[in-house]
């Protein structure tokens, strides 16, 4: 069978490290700096995602009951990657035919307007709603909520957003409405004031006059859930209002191989055919059955079989790695595990790819601890692994960490 380096290729931005296609936010939508070529060439269309499209695209259509989708991962699990996703082939129809399951349906739907605002922009001067209002066009709509900052009720926003097909995303709240209860308005703060507004969107959006419109936002909950209780309460009623019209969708599916199918669009050029990657199971698979039989493994030889066609040139155990790590605080979830296999297949294809000449699978165990920024990435998913690297050799770091994560994570 062939090895790891004949069979599989990775992108040339695998070793490109000024760019970072994976930490990509909603200004650079707005701002046009995402080329929609290249981001639907590199990512892997989720279930996900697709119930993400089917839903906005019956919206737009005048379809879908549903006016509010809530994206609930935590974070690093794909929320704002969706968005730009859905953003993108909202605002492009010329790539609905390559990305849109059925597109069928909805080719007589032009350009979708899109609008957006991340928590990032906390100093935006007339809150989410003077940035909504000014990116339609209609900023002088709500002149009289802006000084003093003010809510508009459900009936303003009917007023601003009727009409056309839209998309309204929303990202990154937690932040800017931490930052805003600082910001004093008369005997209350800019949070009450933001909250109240966002809920009567949300109501609005409920109504016939809006059938046309379909707003995103991410799950408020999964972002500050480790936060201080003063933080969690003044979410718990904005969480509330979503969660009483929402659809949930979950962007990558946890449980399922989709991790895989992501890592590999994402990191290579192109896969190897069935036949050959059917060899490598099988070898392995052979391998698993020897050990099996002088007692040195209760892994059955199908099930590495199967695992490995499935996951194929990542080892079936990564998923199981993914699944410990994610439980951590620093490790942000798909985009944490993108990071660090990215650094892994440099390490491996390095030197000519030295490495990937003699492996046939990327592992669990495939980094190198002497490497600086490989040893900051594992020990930020838990700096207490930082410690296993004094007074250790290369080898037993390894062994070492592997033993922690196995045990502790």
């Amino acid at each position: 069978m062939k090895t790891l380096f004949e069979l599989c290729k990775p992108m040339a931005s695998v070793f490109d490290e000024t760019k970072r296609e994976d930490v990509l936010n909603i200004s650079d939508l707005i701002e046009g700096n995402i080329d929609p070529k290249a981001f639907f060439e590199e990512n892997y269309l989720t279930s996900g995602m697709k119930v993400l499209f089917d839903a906005a695209f019956k919206r737009f259509s005048k379809e879908g009951s549903t006016g509010v989708v809530k994206l609930t991962q935590a974070m690093g699990g794909g929320k704002t990657h969706n968005m730009l996703a859905l953003g993108l082939i909202a605002s492009n129809p010329e790539y609905r035919d390559k990305v849109l399951p059925n597109n069928n349906k909805y080719k007589n739907l032009g350009k979708v307007k899109v609008v957006a605002f991340t928590g990032c922009e906390s100093d935006a001067p007339f809150g989410i709603w003077g940035s909504i209002a000014e990116q339609l066009g209609k900023k002088d709509m709500f002149s009289q909520y802006y000084s003093p900052l003010s809510a508009p009720g459900e009936t303003a926003w009917i007023k601003l957003l009727e009409g056309e097909p839209l998309l309204i995303l929303l990202d990154e709240l937690p932040p800017y409405l931490e930052n805003a209860k600082s910001k004093a308005i008369g005997n209350s703060d800019l949070c009450t004031v933001t909250s109240t507004a966002l809920a009567n969107l949300f109501s609005a959006l409920g109504k016939g006059q809006l059938s046309n419109v379909c707003l995103v936002v991410s799950d408020l909950k999964a972002t500050y859930e480790s936060g201080s209780e003063l933080i969690r309460s003044s979410f718990k009623n904005l969480e509330n209002e979503v969660n009483r019209s929402a659809l949930n969708i979950e962007p990558v599916g946890s449980t399922s191989d989709e991790v895989y199918h992501i890592l590999r669009r994402r990191l290579f050029e192109n896969m190897p055919e069935a036949g050959e990657i059917n060899l490598v199971a099988l070898g392995y698979q052979e391998a698993v059955s020897n050990a099996k039989k002088m007692s040195f493994t209760t892994v059955t030889p199908e099930h590495i079989y199967t695992g490995i066609k499935d996951s194929f040139p990542f080892h079936p155990s990564i998923r199981d790695l993914y699944a410990r790590f994610k439980e951590n605080p620093g490790f942000q979830q798909t985009r944490g595990l993108i990071r660090l296999m990215r650094q892994i297949v440099t390490g491996l294809y390095a030197d000519n790819g030295k490495q990937a000449k003699n492996k046939y699978l990327i592992n669990v165990f495939d980094f190198d601890l002497n490497d600086r920024s490989m040893l900051t990435t594992v020990s930020q998913i838990k700096p207490e692994l930082q410690e296993f690297r004094i007074h250790s050799s290369k080898l037993s770091r390894t062994l070492m960490l592997i033993l922690r994560i196995s045990k502790m994570l």
